[in-house]
């Protein structure tokens, strides 16, 4: 991810999209409260623009708006588990 607002949100791709494709994306926010999980956030959202990314060959600048999300939280037995095997 390059660049979020509440309203939309700009990330890299492997390919381009076509405009007003609806697609959905998930990403995990930064841990910010120690001991708690950390949240998650899943969108619908829709394919403003797209475009080749010329610094970085075969990659594709993906603009979207945001037209939903759900924030939620990583379970604490997954986090835990992963805890354990040091990939927290």
């Amino acid at each position: 991810m390059r660049n979020i607002s509440r309203s939309g949100l700009l990330f890299s791709a492997e390919r381009a999209f076509s405009v007003n494709t609806r697609i959905e994306l998930t990403f995990t926010l930064p841990r910010v409260i120690p001991n708690e999980p950390p949240g998650a956030v899943r969108c619908q959202s829709q394919v403003a623009r797209s475009f080749p990314l010329g610094a970085e060959k075969g990659r594709h600048a993906v603009a979207v708006s945001i037209m939903d999300y759900l924030f939620t939280r990583a379970s604490a037995a997954v986090l835990t588990d992963r805890a354990e095997a040091g990939k927290l």
